[in-house]
């Protein structure tokens, strides 16, 4: 019953998710090591380009900093060759502020999956999840793979919304997210039908635990923080004290330059100094274009703005917990993305990342398309 009443109070009084709720949610922190991975200035700025974008419908442009100083930006950094080329804060931040993910830690926990998968704690991404959580394996269920996971073609069902009897809102506040995800039942057969759902996260974090024996933010820390050379520890949030579950769908939040610094090492096919921290191959195959992309391409459609701009076209896909563009028939860049246009954007034909966190999305459609002009405009 308290859990109930706290969780309605979550609801009503949070409301709308926030980048500052890492203050309200119980966190788990994320040591960094003894060593900082450097990235030096480039010798040469960054030539700062005019950005055309849409807002509603209607075309815009205006310089990079105009741009971000309008749309609630906390953070922008340009990497290019492991270089700075471009960093500059907004709106009150500043070089040593906390910034929340959202969804962008989808795209860490992909990793994470990667390196468990490399060590052996996880067999295959083809594994059924009911070979790791005995609770899946019933009718149905025993149908969904961890790759289904991973591509959001669980078939399980999800209401997004802000209201407490909707999914979202379950994920989000709730205090027993291990339980919540259970909770889940079947709606559409395993792997046909895309769906964005984070009931998948809590799922791979469960598997995690359980296979590397260990809180998914000390795995995080111990094989990709500490290695990766962060800045800065970092933190986790959980859905309580008592439960102690990391919030996979959203909660990790540490400074822009370190997401940075995750991103270049992403780019780096998660190799650093001769070290591989994230599997070249997993890199590799969990940023690639899939075979089926025309369902993600119909639900995306269905969406308001921003998710069916862009994302929805024949060029763009979704993969293993990354968000992905076909630039040509030879490249791609790819992304991690999370709401308020929270974004570590990875173009390996230009060798750079670029980081966009904010207080919100900002009157701008779809923010890819806008790093994306950032990156063409890099020589």
């Amino acid at each position: 019953m308290m859990d109930t009443l706290t969780y309605l109070c979550r609801c009503v009084c949070w409301n709308i998710p926030k980048i500052d709720d890492y203050k309200r949610f119980a966190n788990a922190p994320i040591a960094n090591g003894s060593t900082i991975f450097p990235l030096e200035a480039a010798p040469e700025k960054m030539p700062l380009p005019t950005i055309s974008w849409k807002f509603r419908g209607q075309p815009k442009q205006a310089p990079l900093p105009d741009l971000l100083a309008q749309t609630g930006t906390t953070a922008c950094i340009v990497l290019q060759h492991g270089q700075v080329r471009y960093e500059a804060y907004f709106n009150g931040y500043q070089r040593t502020s906390v910034n929340t993910s959202f969804s962008v830690a989808k795209s860490m926990t992909s990793a994470l999956v990667g390196i468990a998968i490399a060590e052996g704690a996880i067999h295959s991404v083809d594994d059924p999840v009911a070979r790791y959580l005995p609770a899946f394996d019933q009718q149905g269920l025993r149908q969904i793979t961890l790759s289904h996971l991973l591509q959001m073609r669980s078939g399980l069902d999800y209401r997004e919304g802000v209201f407490p009897w909707t999914d979202d809102a379950r994920v989000y506040y709730g205090l027993r997210l291990r339980d919540q995800a259970l909770k889940a039942r079947l709606k559409e057969e395993p792997g046909t039908v895309y769906h964005y759902n984070n009931y998948n996260l809590l799922l791979l974090g469960m598997v995690l635990e359980k296979t590397t024996g260990q809180p998914v933010p000390a795995y995080f820390s111990e094989k990709i923080w500490q290695p990766m050379g962060a800045e800065a520890s970092a933190s986790w949030s959980m859905d309580s004290r008592r439960s102690g579950f990391a919030k996979m769908e959203s909660g990790f939040n540490a400074l822009a330059i370190d997401f940075a610094r995750f991103g270049q090492l992403c780019l780096q096919n998660g190799q650093l100094n001769g070290r591989s921290i994230i599997p070249a191959d997993w890199m590799q195959e969990s940023t690639s274009r899939p075979v089926h992309t025309a369902d993600t391409t119909t639900y995306l459609s269905r969406m308001t703005p921003p998710l069916c701009k862009w994302a929805g076209s024949p060029h763009g896909y979704y993969k293993y917990l990354w968000w992905g563009y076909q630039t040509d028939p030879h490249n791609f860049d790819y992304f991690a993305l999370g709401v308020k246009g929270q974004l570590i954007y990875i173009s390996p034909r230009k060798q750079a990342v670029i980081v966009r966190f904010g207080k919100k999305w900002g009157q701008i459609d779809w923010w890819p398309e806008a790093l994306k002009q950032i990156a063409d405009s890099l020589t």
